[in-house]
């Protein structure tokens, strides 16, 4: 790829490099590549580079030319990773994870944001596509809103990835309101599924969002020398937003309890309503089934065999044991 000029508006891929931007130090920023990138150390305005962990020749550049330590090119290559922030030797990780908005998806495989920084460069790796960094660069580029300096930076790709939390964490309520006002007991197990489903789904985001609130935390008790007072305070602010994210996140998981009990509270009062008539029935019937019984044996001495009116008296004593039943079981307010 030939080196970009100010004229790009648009980053294009070269070889890992997703792509590289010098900071005007205005809200605006310019394109770079992998030429310029062989400046990397000298002095200028600063640097923001976005790359591919899985390109051989990121992984080459980053082990060499670079000029990081093992255990940061390390943890910047690790396959698995956790919310965390340390101090390498000559600049601060940060890792951290976003929703994943890619199509056919699920938000809460998150995906993971590696972040080094010493206060003049900015590196970003990704494994998975993140929008996080391409809203950034948007403003950079479009808006002419981006951020000036590299601790504006490493803190705006913070608030955005953690700020694109919020659609998967209100879509919780939403899901759950939907589940509520759905009263056909026909759909009791759907219900029930969705909501063991949606517990799944906040179980996972909590797992990620817990540990990235404690590491930001970190980053803004021992924030780096080149971190800026004004970025350590919109800090604060995207930690109170991840705080009230796992709040709603248990609330939501507490709510999805109360509900899947209210469910089965349904179901077991409609199969009581149900046993209770078919007990009712019992009870109404059983008296008139003994009588049937009694009377159809087939033994000598049974009265009013030999009367061609028994059956029809025999009838009108079953409607009037059956009238005295109703009266009473009406009585007892069982009906």
């Amino acid at each position: 790829m030939n080196d970009p000029t100010n004229s790009q508006i648009e980053p294009v891929a070269d070889d890992g490099l997703l792509f590289g931007c010098r900071l005007n130090g205005d809200g605006t920023g310019r394109l770079i590549g992998w030429k310029e990138l062989e400046n990397w150390n000298d002095a200028g305005s600063a640097m923001w580079i976005h790359l591919d962990r899985d390109s051989p020749r990121v992984q080459d550049w980053l082990n060499g030319p670079s000029g990081l330590t093992a255990p940061t090119t390390d943890a910047l290559l690790a396959e698995e990773t956790r919310p965390r922030v340390f101090h390498g030797k000559r600049g601060y990780i940060t890792i951290l994870r976003g929703v994943n908005t890619n199509p056919e998806a699920d938000a809460e495989d998150m995906v993971a944001m590696r972040m080094w920084s010493d206060g003049q460069h900015v590196i970003t790796i990704r494994q998975e596509r993140l929008m996080t960094p391409r809203d950034v660069l948007s403003e950079l580029l479009h808006t002419g809103t981006g951020p000036t300096t590299a601790s504006e930076l490493y803190e705006r790709l913070i608030h955005r990835i953690t700020e694109r939390m919020a659609d998967a964490v209100e879509s919780f309520e939403g899901e759950l309101d939907e589940i509520e006002d759905n009263p056909d007991l026909s759909q009791a197990n759907l219900r029930r599924n969705r909501l063991s489903e949606l517990r799944r789904k906040t179980a996972v985001l909590r797992r990620y969002i817990s540990p990235q609130k404690e590491a930001l935390s970190t980053l803004l008790v021992e924030p780096p020398d080149w971190f800026l007072e004004e970025s350590r305070m919109r800090l604060r602010e995207t930690i109170d937003r991840l705080f009230r994210y796992i709040e709603e996140i248990d609330a939501a998981r507490e709510r999805a309890a109360v509900i899947r009990d209210d469910i089965a509270n349904q179901i077991a009062e409609a199969s009581n309503k149900t046993l209770y008539v078919l007990a009712i029935i019992s009870a109404i019937f059983l008296p008139l089934a003994f009588l049937t019984g009694l009377l159809g044996i087939n033994v000598g001495g049974m009265p009013g065999v030999e009367n061609a009116n028994a059956f029809w008296v025999f009838c009108g004593v079953m409607v009037l044991l059956l009238g005295i039943e109703l009266v009473i079981f009406k009585r007892l307010k069982w009906l």
